[in-house]
């Protein structure tokens, strides 16, 4: 069947808001990993942005780079759980970057060439409005809690947006209240500027998961669901993918990857989720051929990341350096509280980004409650996606941004610099005293350089070194003379 026409066709059922287009059809040429990327936006400039209080100064110039000096946050309020892409272009390198609304409009975008001057677009990635509090329209269906966007590049002129949301078969006005019930869905477009889901594509966006019309596999393999439903849905739960995707391409061996976070039952249902309720993270290959969809194969790798009861990760991230057993902790909220839900201790590891530097791939995850003081980052590593597993005892594992002074780091992006050579992390930041106190829990972003260190075991300079971002806000970025 034409894709448009089978698009169209299940849009005409109201339990099943979107389909799936036929593999290849994610954009107008085939996937070209590796390939040169070029933007549709000119470069942007190194004119002072407006709505940032970002300052640069050159700092210190060495072979083929100049060292630029940043102040963060380079984005004020609020702009949380910032997504970045990094796009190569015949006018230099340009970072897209947006971010969560829960249910005030489009997702937003802004544009930089260096981490440090960043400029706001003034359109939304999909070009459609929504009134405050109430759902935005996109191919019939009808979309709250927006939040987590991120862009991919998978291939010149192709590009993926994945994004958290609450879907529905009708307008919602307002938006109901959040119930662990969103998914993960997935838009297309030409360009890092959109408009993504063109009216072109009406099936998308795409529940994530296995094609729709073509894998009879689709039910018991990782998946969202069509429209907003708590719980596991009477399936493995982490099989039911809700929030934070994150979709990595692995140059060493050209396999791609959807990160993505996911809850247990509440109440817990079985023994497992008792002693493991919460927020976990898990990993699950994706089909090479079509990037927006999962392997139809019940064998497909799936692997399980991220367990914020997990207490042999934690002695080793309290263990991994003078400092690191500060403020660490996974199961804590807004109010320095023990979170509990269902009668049973309630956990947090959120926010996947994964990277690949040498023989390592690197995951950073995000523990505890967002809007609590303990929020912070940490990372693992190992030399494939699939030994990321918890359980693996010989991953790397350690601290890497730390709370201090009120303030908690969490939930971004890393990426490639401009000198194609450094490595950085982009996030939001929270001020927890008035979060805490008044509600105030608005998040700006930040950039943290990603350093590594040689620790003495014979892996050379491979493990991430921790930082007290409260302590200097200050940064540095490598852009090329």
């Amino acid at each position: 069947m034409d894709p448009l026409a089978h698009g169209r066709a299940l849009l005409l059922s109201t339990l099943a808001l979107a389909a799936c287009s036929d593999s290849g059809t994610f954009g107008p040429g085939t996937l070209q990993p590796g390939t040169a990327a070029t933007s549709d936006d000119p470069p942007a400039t190194s004119e002072p942005p407006t709505a940032t209080t970002s300052t640069t100064d050159a700092a210190t110039t060495g072979p083929g780079v100049t060292w630029l000096m940043g102040q963060n946050p380079v984005l004020p309020v609020d702009h949380p759980d910032p997504g970045l892409v990094r796009v190569d272009g015949p006018g230099g390198v340009t970072y897209h970057l947006t971010s969560t609304v829960h249910d005030r409009d489009d997702f937003p975008r802004h544009t930089s060439p260096d981490l440090i001057h960043w400029t706001d677009s003034g359109a939304g990635l999909f070009g459609r409005t929504a009134a405050p509090g109430q759902s935005i329209e996109i191919g019939g269906a009808h979309y709250c809690a927006r939040w987590a966007p991120e862009i991919v590049q998978l291939g010149e002129a192709s590009f993926m947006l994945s994004f958290t949301a609450q879907r529905f078969a009708a307008p919602q006005a307002p938006c109901p209240p959040y119930d662990q019930d969103s998914g993960v869905y997935l838009a297309w477009s030409s360009s890092p500027a959109g408009p993504f889901a063109p009216p072109e594509k009406p099936w998308e966006p795409l529940p994530a998961g296995a094609q729709i019309s073509t894998c009879p596999l689709r039910p018991d393999l990782p998946r969202s669901l069509d429209v907003a439903a708590p719980d596991c849905q009477g399936s493995f739960c982490h099989h039911i993918m809700r929030l934070d995707s994150s979709v990595f391409l692995d140059p060493q061996t050209g396999r791609w990857w959807l990160a993505y976070a996911w809850y247990t039952n509440t109440p817990p249902e079985v023994e497992w989720e008792l002693a493991n309720h919460g927020e976990h993270v898990h990993l699950v290959e994706l089909d090479p051929n079509d990037p927006f969809a999962v392997r139809c194969d019940l064998a497909v790798p799936q692997i399980h990341a991220g367990n914020p009861h997990d207490q042999d990760t934690l002695a080793r991230l309290a263990a991994g350096c003078p400092g690191c057993d500060q403020m660490l902790s996974m199961t804590r909220g807004r109010h320095d509280e023990e979170m509990t839900e269902g009668g049973a201790s309630w956990g947090v590891v959120e926010g996947p980004s994964l990277f690949r530097r040498g023989d390592y791939v690197y995951l950073l995850l995000s523990g505890s409650a967002w809007d609590s003081a303990y929020y912070h980052v940490y990372w693992v590593a190992a030399k494939s996606v699939e030994e990321l597993v918890h359980t693996n005892p010989d991953r790397l594992v350690g601290r890497f941004l730390i709370p201090s002074d009120g303030q908690s780091f969490g939930h971004g992006s890393a990426v490639l610099g401009p000198d194609g050579d450094h490595w950085y992390f982009v996030h939001h930041h929270l001020d927890h005293a008035p979060c805490k106190d008044a509600g105030a829990c608005a998040r700006d972003v930040w950039v943290s350089p990603i350093e590594f260190d040689d620790r003495g075991d014979g892996l050379g300079p491979v493990h991430i070194r921790p930082r007290w971002p409260a302590e200097d806000p200050t940064f540095t970025v490598a852009v090329p003379d």
